[in-house]
């Protein structure tokens, strides 16, 4: 697989990883919400559904301002403070694309300054938290390592196995 096309598996899955994240802490928001009575009732599930949006368009920024920024780093090199400003540029980004397409809608612009603040906030935390994870978790390739490829049958290839 070439590098870019592992950049953009990575972006998809970064993002579908900051999305469910996002999406759950959006749930929990919600129930809390409609437990002390400050949800409308109208639309009790949009908050949930914009907060996986907003968390899937941070991870995929998030990863490509990364992979651009980050291209020449080893992973051992990369700090927490780093990553996390990295991730606030990603949430100013995805806040200034909604801003951007708002506007050019004809629509008023609400909601700047919670957009401004809050989706780089957390953008910068999810960016932080995720470095903190992979760290945890160790490598599962070495360096230069091809991943295990998978027949149409669904097992491994055992040329490409280790």
């Amino acid at each position: 697989m070439s590098r870019w096309k592992s950049v953009l598996r990575g972006m998809l899955g970064m993002g579908l990883t900051f999305g469910g994240i996002a999406g759950g802490f959006f749930a929990v928001l919600t129930v809390m919400l409609a437990v002390f009575g400050g949800l409308d009732e109208s639309e009790p599930f949009f908050p949930t559904i914009a907060g996986t949006v907003w968390g899937f368009g941070i991870g995929v920024a998030f990863s490509g301002v990364l992979a651009v920024v980050g291209r020449h780093m080893s992973f051992e090199k990369l700090s927490v403070a780093r990553v996390a400003g990295i991730g606030a540029l990603a949430g100013l980004l995805l806040a200034g694309t909604l801003i951007g397409f708002t506007s050019l809608a004809g629509e008023a612009a609400t909601g700047t300054v919670e957009a401004m603040t809050i989706l780089p906030l957390l953008g910068a935390g999810a960016g932080a938290a995720s470095l903190l994870i992979a760290r945890r978790a160790g490598p599962a390739l070495t360096s230069g390592e091809e991943t295990p490829g998978l027949q149409a049958t669904g097992d491994v290839d055992p040329s490409v196995a280790p």
